[in-house]
């Protein structure tokens, strides 16, 4: 429209350009000229240019290249997104990449032969963007209120103090049409002069005592000071002012209770601020006050997120550093002890077989138990290292069918003992997402636990299936109709070297369902056991659905 053309070409943008390429640059200012849309444009060519640019000047509107050597435009964005949070970032490039396929997503997309479309997608995400761009004004009222919605919305983006103070130093000078603006932070007793905007230089990185400067009074009154002439007001340090052009003020209070800062507007001739301007200031410094608030918070929390995060680097490093020690001590150990056993067997073998017409009953019935001694504490070992390489060994997550493994292992129980007559029935189909080496580790030890304590039973029974458990879950069970235990015990059952029957009846070192809870564990799940003395036992178990 005729008008929109007018306003656009009134407005004259300040844009950062990244583009290696000069006839690029200037092909790209030509069409946004071309198309009603003023602007001044500055190019850089590399990545320190670019940061350094984005330093020293504040920017409407940011054009990149998808990458210049040595810097990529997914690192461009990020450092302008946190530089100038809402300043619309768009990728003019050659070959600009899909929707959706960086991280962080720019406000707009046009490629180098489509620049005709540029000027259009200016103005759309002017317009459209959730933090609108701030527009030149040159008067308070509903303009102002206007852009203090804008001011607003960009504090609300901000992530440091620097952020808050670059936005609000611009937007108090453009709120009123001032020739210049301060920001001021409390200092303890002191006014620190931080941030300017203005036609000439004030105070910036200067410190003056609260009682000794007008933003000091503010503060300390927690109120405006309304100043149409400094040369007029007895607050007024006229000596420091002299040498700048400042000859009205405006100074507020970020937050009336207790004052963080102050925010000061100035003019080169004698001004008498309006209540609207007043306002308009007013409800700027409690703005800021949030953003600061804000950004104080934010900062907390991301010192408590790092501080965190490293203590969990430093613990995870130093449980690397003991399971390897608890790795190589577990082996250490096992071989220390395998040694003296390995002795004690092989000599009481010899001893058995060279010597054996020389013994009575009683010395062959004290070897057998010295021989047979070893042989537990061989096994004992074995399933400690078990134990061990369970709790540590990295889980490899697959499609596990624990039909096809728990059939595998009961023919291999039938195998090892042909004369067993026992019923072994395994429920089809039963597929899960796990560790596939780990879960044979449970099937075994609970199927040759079943199998175990089924043998003195004539008809031995042994089941593995599914049923729901209390809350709706599948659960995955073991039952079987031996020997059974003591229901009161059954919280011991899963701590090492607890038996709830004796060697002499049932062998065992008492290792295997504390290796079974801990695999059951790793994969996020719960075992449960249930029995009766002479009824039988029945172990259930719970696996997270696909996908854990």
């Amino acid at each position: 429209m005729p008008g929109e053309l007018v306003e656009w070409a009134e407005v004259k943008l300040r844009v950062l350009h990244l583009e290696d390429n000069r006839d690029d640059v200037e092909l790209v200012r030509r069409s946004l000229t071309r198309d009603g849309i003023g602007c001044d444009v500055h190019a850089v060519s590399t990545g320190p240019e670019y940061l350094a640019a984005l330093q020293r000047s504040e920017f409407d509107l940011i054009l990149s290249d998808s990458g210049v050597p040595g810097f990529d435009g997914q690192s461009a964005m990020a450092a302008a997104y946190d530089r100038f949070p809402g300043v619309p970032f768009i990728v003019v490039s050659g070959n600009p990449p899909p929707a959706g396929e960086l991280g962080l997503q720019p406000a707009g997309s046009i490629a180098k032969t489509d620049l005709g479309a540029l000027a259009p997608e200016v103005r759309r995400v002017l317009r459209n963007s959730s933090i609108p761009t701030e527009e030149p004004l040159t008067t308070a009222g509903a303009d102002g209120m206007r852009q203090l919605v804008s001011v607003v919305q960009r504090l609300s983006l901000a992530r440091n103090l620097q952020a808050v103070m670059d936005i609000v130093r611009r937007a108090a000078r453009n709120l009123v049409n001032a020739d210049g603006a301060t920001f001021v932070l409390r200092d303890g007793d002191m006014c620190y002069y931080a941030e300017e905007d203005a036609i000439g230089p004030l105070w910036k990185g200067k410190r003056f005592p609260l009682t000794a400067c007008i933003s000091g009074w503010s503060m300390l009154n927690r109120q405006a000071a309304v100043i149409p002439d400094i040369y007029q007001d007895a607050r007024i340090p006229h000596n420091a002012y002299r040498p700048t052009f400042v000859q009205a003020l405006v100074m507020t209070p970020i937050r009336t209770i207790a004052p963080v800062g102050a925010i000061g507007v100035y003019w080169a001739d004698n001004h008498q601020a309006t209540a609207a301007e007043v306002d308009l200031l007013q409800a700027l410094a409690d703005s800021t006050s949030v953003a600061i608030e804000s950004v104080d918070l934010l900062a907390n929390l991301e010192e408590r997120v790092h501080d965190r995060t490293q203590e969990l680097f430093r613990r995870s490093a130093e449980l690397e550093v003991l399971n390897r020690e608890l790795e190589a001590f577990s082996y250490s150990v096992a071989h220390d002890l395998r040694s003296p056993l390995v002795t004690i067997d092989g000599f009481s073998r010899l001893l058995l077989e060279n010597c054996g017409t020389q013994l009575d009953a009683e010395g062959h019935g004290h070897l057998e138990r010295i021989t047979g001694a070893a042989q537990r504490m061989h096994r004992l070992i074995d399933d400690l290292l078990e134990l061990s390489k369970v709790v540590r060994a990295p889980m490899h997550h697959a499609a596990v069918d624990l039909s096809s493994l728990a059939l595998e292992i009961a023919q291999g129980l039938r195998d090892a003992a042909p004369d067993r007559q026992a019923q072994i029935e395994v429920e089809p189909d039963l597929i899960v997402e796990g560790d596939a080496g780990l879960l044979r580790i449970v099937l075994e030890n609970l199927l040759s636990n079943a199998w175990k304590f089924t043998s003195k039973i004539d008809a031995a029974r042994i089941e593995f299936g599914t049923r729901p458990d209390r809350s709706g879950r599948t659960a995955y069970y073991v039952r079987d109709n031996g020997a059974g235990f003591d229901p009161r015990q059954a919280a011991n059952l899963f701590s090492p070297f607890r038996r709830l029957h004796p060697e002499s009846q049932f062998p065992g070192t008492g290792v295997g369902l504390a290796t079974v809870q801990r695999i059951i564990h790793r994969h996020g799940g719960e075992i449960t056991a249930e029995a009766a003395v002479d009824r039988g036992a029945c172990f259930s178990f719970t696996l997270p659905t696909a996908g854990f």
